[in-house]
């Protein structure tokens, strides 16, 4: 599968799944340069962070900044194409300011995400390396993130989507069993205390799981039949069309031969001559 097949923030590789788009965040991530000055990053996704006399055009999507002294500077536009590189899963960043005494030479930054299951939640990003050294003059920026969301993940199908609604609906119809229970016991029997808490018992359990199946094989079979509803009504034509048009064609040639016309103004004739009597037969032939 080629880049451009991807779908935003995903890749495909080598047998492995990857997808960043968990780490798109309402509130940028916020970190330090080397000299101090503060970094706005987002992922597959403008900053949300107003910009600040970047010098880059007003109607395009920041990706990152860093606000320096007297202005900000854009370290590139939003990329939403992921690259497996030597040193792991990399997003790069390209066309931000312009760089401070170069001509054609733009802010740009390479971000390195790195598989990390220790680190609990989306993780920090960090700076390790800019250039220039100087914080003033920098103009490309190497960031680390280390993530859990860097890690293989299984691809969501069809079939997996269904299985976490169905379970989800499991939990909904569970959670309204205990409260409406709960409810009847209180207000209905009267009962107080612990008393008036819902006990699932064995019996409720299976019934509820008994529903459930019962949707799923409900589902299941919908999809089937409309599946093969519609195999039937693209493999059988009209046949009602299709014997009409039949007629239309014959009575559109014989209306265009002449002597098909003649031949049947003759067996009408002959045929009022059968029904009426001889002498009318005759005078109709006069």
């Amino acid at each position: 599968m080629t880049l451009a097949d991807e779908t935003p923030c995903t890749l495909h590789h080598e047998g492995n799944y990857y997808n960043l788009n968990s780490l798109k965040a309402s509130k940028d991530y916020e970190f330090k340069t080397p000299g101090g000055h503060t970094f706005y990053l987002n992922v597959c996704r403008p900053v949300t962070t107003e910009p600040w006399s970047t010098g880059v055009p007003g109607n395009v999507d920041i990706a990152g900044l860093v606000r320096k002294d007297h202005h900000d500077f854009a370290v590139g536009l939003v990329n939403t194409s992921l690259e497996m590189s030597d040193a792991g899963l990399m997003l790069h960043l390209s066309n931000g300011s312009p760089c401070p005494g170069e001509d054609n030479l733009y802010g740009s930054s390479s971000i390195i995400f790195s598989c990390d299951t220790s680190v609990y939640g989306a993780g920090k990003p960090a700076v390790m390396s800019q250039f220039p050294d100087d914080d003033n003059q920098a103009c490309h920026y190497t960031v680390e993130w280390r993530t859990h969301f860097a890690c293989p993940t299984g691809e969501r199908g069809l079939i997996s989507g269904f299985i976490v609604f169905l379970v989800i609906t499991m939990m909904i119809l569970l959670m309204l069993l205990i409260v409406s229970s709960t409810l009847y016991n209180r207000f209905v029997l009267g009962k107080r205390g612990f008393h008036q808490l819902a006990w699932l018992s064995k019996v409720h359990l299976l019934e509820l799981m008994d529903f459930c199946t019962e949707l799923f094989r409900s589902a299941v079979d919908n999809v089937r039949s409309s599946g093969d509803r519609w195999a039937r009504s693209t493999r059988h034509p009209n046949i009602i069309s299709h014997q009409w048009s039949s007629r239309d064609e014959e009575q559109a040639m014989m209306a265009a031969d002449p002597l098909e016309d003649d031949r049947g103004r003759e067996l009408q004739d002959t045929n009022v001559c059968r029904n009426d009597t001889v002498d009318g037969c005759k005078v109709q032939m006069i």
